[in-house]
């Protein structure tokens, strides 16, 4: 076998594509291809950074060098890389010598190659590979260290004399792994190889097909052109192969997500998913672990996730036509299941300054009340519509519960408005950290004098998708507009208090009622009441977290409980109560019982209930 090499990939602003190698060379990477990301500060301070190699494939592989890179030079001084078991002991803020090698080199704007003195082979306690350097004090931040756009446990470890002065620090979950590149040699590196990493954990209801993932890491200098798998779950065994297209490089750590397709299961419980990959390219695989498990969830009930997007704006704000456009846009992409909420501020649909969320400055938007975003860009770059994209994430998070609503009037008048939410669990709990809360939501809203005229600063923009035409091709102030999704009147900022009860019985809806008094809230707010709708918000009491929502205009019922009424049109033959231990039970005095009504079509209904 020839003497092979592995480059821990960087992934820079300077594009640093895999270079070509000769037969048998590999790259590592921890990182995506265009790293355009940095960390750092303004101090004149010392800085260390690593990240650790502890695959079990690179046992018995050696570190012949690294490649460092840097996108400016520029007040930066005595760079070192180096080598160490452990990482090295911080004493007075500074950090001691690394235990294995040290190496100087020269700073240089791009990727400078550092060569070790000796090499030095990896062993399965693991190592840390790192540099250090000095920077200067300067107005603005350096942000030296580079980054890729990915995150890795190990991936990133930094140590500075001012900021990060008594201890490393892993930045895990908040920066990118650290752009280096490790050049190691050995015949460790196997040439058709590759490893199941990452499984999402799947949620699927009785008796479907569904979908999972799985991730193909590649672990060999040839690269991954196809695979050959199986994987087992509740005892049913499948096969199948998979091409890439394009290949995947000769990069150590290189992967790419395969679907495969899941039977159906019958039974509610927790499966283990066992996927191993047994060929590469052809041929079998020569990884020493190529198994991975999963865990795929099966309910009677899976709840659908729709996550609620609250605006924070008001007509005085400029800046705000953009939050307008973005909640109509999501209202015309997805109007049976989005859910917009506009707190409006110093205008005349202005109802509370009390925000659920923190407001720094107006426009602004939460998630759920728990990710800050844009209402109209989303994460996307500033100009381009991209709120979609982050809803549709937020939505694949598990709900908890299912939550379905009614709306009606309580009285021949109109004056009041009774909602009724329908809470399901598809698992039983002994206790309840979840609320219900209810927000009355008034759509067409309109006025004709000036404090209804929306603030504009986007006249004579460019650049902006046609939805924003009314404003960049509308004066600095437009008039006429019509107001959806406004706030005017809720149940509390949080969820009701009590408004669920423990212990929680799987598959058995928990019915909460509000009532909002419509001629209260003034013909402002309420200009018509055919335009009213009424949201439904399941919310974590401990941390405020929205974890699911539904919504249903005033009348009307969600689906879910449209079924249940046609369900629940014949006629009821036989009424049983149970206790919440599953025991037959006459109707209970007080307390929380199992009411289980079998209608003469032969169809079950069960509800809880509090006598």
């Amino acid at each position: 076998m020839t003497i092979r090499r592995i480059y821990l990939l960087l992934a820079a602003a300077l594009t640093l594509g895999v270079q070509s190698v000769a037969a048998g060379d590999i790259v590592y990477s921890l990182g995506d291809a265009e790293l355009n990301y940095g960390t750092g500060g303004k101090n004149a301070e010392t800085y260390d950074v690593a990240l650790r190699i502890d695959a079990p494939a690179l046992v018995g592989v050696s570190i012949t060098g690294v490649r460092i890179a840097f996108s400016s030079a520029e007040y930066l001084s005595n760079a070192r890389a180096w080598l160490s078991k452990e990482l090295p002991a911080i004493k007075s803020s500074k950090a001691g010598d690394p235990d294995i090698a040290t190496q100087t080199f020269e700073l240089a704007e791009g990727t400078t190659e550092v060569t070790f003195a000796e090499p030095y082979t990896i062993t399965a306690e693991g190592v840390y590979v790192g540099y250090s350097f000095d920077t200067e004090k300067v107005e603005q931040a350096l942000r030296p260290v580079l980054t890729t756009g990915y995150t890795s446990p190990n991936g990133l470890y930094i140590h500075t004399t001012k900021v990060f002065r008594t201890a490393w620090r892993s930045l895990y979950g908040t920066a990118g792994d650290l752009a280096i590149q490790v050049l190691l040699s050995g015949d460790g590196i196997k040439d058709n190889a590759a490893a199941v990493g990452y499984i999402p954990e799947v949620n699927a209801k009785t008796g479907t097909v569904t979908k999972a993932t799985f991730e193909a890491i590649n672990h060999g200098s040839a690269g991954l052109q196809s695979i050959d798998y199986t994987y087992s779950l509740d005892g049913q065994t499948l096969s199948g192969h998979h091409d890439f297209s394009p290949a995947i490089a000769a990069v150590f750590g290189a992967s790419a997500s395969i679907d495969i397709e899941l039977p159906a299961v019958a039974t509610k419980d927790a499966y283990q998913l066992d996927v191993e990959i047994t060929k590469v390219n052809g041929v079998d695989n020569e990884d020493d672990a190529p198994q991975g498990k999963g865990v795929v969830n099966i309910y009677n009930l899976l709840p659908k996730h729709r996550a609620v997007v609250e605006e924070y704006t008001g007509t005085w704000c400029g800046y705000c036509p953009r939050g307008f456009v973005g909640l109509e846009e999501m209202q015309r992409l997805y109007p049976d299941d989005f859910i917009g909420i506009s707190y409006h501020n110093g205008d005349p649909m202005a109802v509370t300054n009390d925000y659920p969320s923190p407001v720094a400055g107006f426009p602004d938007a939460w998630l759920d009340r728990v990710v800050q975003t844009d209402a109209f860009s989303g994460f996307s770059t500033y100009g381009t519509f991209g709120i979609d994209k982050a809803w549709l994430d937020r939505c694949e998070v598990f709900a908890p519960a299912s939550i379905d609503i009614e709306a009606n009037w309580a009285n021949e008048a109109q004056s009041t408005l009774q909602a009724t939410a329908y809470v399901t669990f598809p698992l039983n709990h002994s206790d309840c950290p979840y609320e219900v809360g209810f927000v009355l939501v008034a759509d067409g809203l309109t006025g004709t004098s000036s404090s209804w005229q929306q603030s504009n600063y986007y006249s004579g923009e460019t650049g902006w998708p046609s939805s924003m035409d009314q404003f960049t091709q509308g004066e600095k102030y437009v008039s006429g507009l019509v107001f959806n999704f406004v706030m005017v009147a809720r149940s509390g900022i949080a969820g009701i208090e009590g408004s669920l009860q423990a212990p929680i019985v799987s598959d058995v809806a928990q019915a909460v009622t509000y009532s909002f008094d419509v001629d209260g809230l003034g013909t402002t707010l309420v200009q018509d009441k055919q335009k009213l709708h009424v949201v439904a918000l399941l919310i974590n009491k401990a941390t405020g977290e929205i974890v699911n929502a539904n919504k249903v205009r005033v009348g009307g019922t969600t689906n879910a409980i449209e079924q249940l009424a046609l369900d629940e049109s014949d006629v009821v033959v036989r009424t049983d109560y149970y206790d919440l231990q599953g025991r037959a039970t006459a109707l209970p005095r007080s307390g929380l019982y199992v009411k289980k009504e079998t209608l003469r079509n032969g169809k079950v209904r069960t509800t809880l209930r509090r006598q």
